[in-house]
């Protein structure tokens, strides 16, 4: 059977990269654990890890039928993707996938510290961790800002595990030849689980800068790694308080953006000494134009598309304009396509004259939402419309 190109953006390949990301984080967690406090899992964790090894080892052949883009270009040729690939990932990949633990549990079931070794190599697969949110968060069907922020909490915590699970194991060493911090706590013979949390709690603390001193380091070995870690977790402060900083920003980019424009209106407005009652009417319309449209820009920011695409875009925000107007049915596609690229929405604020009777008309508006009033001078005779965006 003869396998189709699959394309980035499809649901299949959208959901295969949630398994691969959900697998990859699962070994990052599980394996420096495991060779860390050399503990025998059994029953469900032995499955987990023979599924995980058996995606890994799907996705190879998968991707000799992933499309690229390459200069702009979607490339779906077959014998450039695996050149592509066998030239960039495929021996990275396929180390990762040597089930080298499954054959070490055979031969020897009670070398717990070589299993869990033997499982290391599918750590190469973190960097592919990382490219796949970098693609989500380029991706306008995934919010950037939840992506980005689902990445840094699974960075920090994956960081601070691996620094728990060293701290362990370094302890667990320096207590074969003299003292450790192990010793020192009474913790060389308490259960898994507490030593665990106390790892935990000594990275947690460390990273942090807090230190309250109750878990310290006894040998030199120790205090060089508690340095190093120490330095970590200051670069580590730095990135969160930045990242951070970035996302709450971004999370309120467009009223930024709003009150960045309010501003710049109203010094124009001081500088040219208007009137207090205009400018109070220019306020009220920006303020009605953010409630309406929550976004002061409109789709002026698609200008810079090539005109092909700004056809269908125009095409596609205006349908509802050509199947209800009377003067479209039965139009040629070529009219049709002349009228769209010529209209432009207007959001008109309460209260405002639209058309003033016996003036010289130059637009023609097709209204689509709210409420307008036409009223006559010379009858005294009213009616009422929807609209509130109209187009001319």
């Amino acid at each position: 059977m003869k396998i189709p190109t699959l394309h980035l953006d499809s649901k299949f390949i959208r959901f295969w990269q949630v398994l691969i990301v959900s697998i990859t984080i699962y070994n990052a967690f599980i394996i420096p654990f495991r060779i860390a406090f050399k503990n025998r899992f059994y029953g469900i964790w032995i499955i987990l890890d023979i599924i995980g090894d058996v995606i890994l080892i799907i996705d190879i052949f998968i991707r000799f039928h992933i499309g690229y883009f390459e200069y702009g270009e979607y490339i779906q040729d077959k014998k450039n993707i695996a050149q592509r690939y066998q030239t960039r990932l495929f021996s990275r990949h396929l180390v990762a996938s040597i089930p080298g633990d499954l054959i070490a549990r055979i031969i020897a079931p009670n070398s717990l510290f070589i299993i869990a070794l033997l499982r290391f190599p599918r750590l190469l697969r973190l960097p592919q961790f990382y490219r796949i949110f970098n693609r989500w968060e380029t991706n306008i069907n995934f919010n950037p800002t939840l992506i980005r922020m689902s990445k840094l909490v699974i960075i920090i915590i994956l960081i601070t595990h691996w620094v728990a699970c060293i701290w362990f194991m370094i302890g667990r060493w320096e207590s074969n030849t003299e003292n450790s911090w192990l010793i020192s706590n009474s913790l060389q013979s308490a259960s898994i689980t507490t030593q665990y949390i106390n790892s935990l709690y000594w990275a947690i603390t460390t990273l942090t800068t807090v230190g309250y001193g109750d878990i310290t380091p006894t040998t030199e070995i120790e205090i060089m790694f508690t340095l190093v870690v120490m330095f970590l977790g200051i670069s580590m402060y730095a990135y969160i308080i930045g990242n951070v900083s970035s996302l709450i920003s971004n999370l309120d980019a467009t009223k930024a953006r709003y009150r960045q424009k309010l501003g710049q209106i109203q010094t124009y407005m001081r500088e040219n000494k208007i009137s207090s009652d205009l400018q109070q009417k220019i306020r009220d319309y920006y303020q009605y134009r953010w409630i309406e449209n929550q976004d002061i820009r409109d789709y002026h920011i698609l200008e810079e598309l090539p005109y092909s695409l700004k056809m269908k875009l125009a095409l596609q925000l205006h349908k509802e304009v050509i199947e209800k107007v009377p003067i479209f049915q039965g139009a040629t596609t070529e009219f049709v396509e002349e009228i769209v690229m010529a209209l432009t929405p207007e959001i008109l604020p309460p209260n405002e004259y639209i058309i003033r009777e016996g003036h010289w008309g130059h637009e023609m508006y097709f209204i689509k939402r709210g409420l307008v009033q036409a009223f006559s001078e010379k009858t005294g005779h009213f009616s009422y419309q929807l609209s509130v965006i109209s187009y001319q």
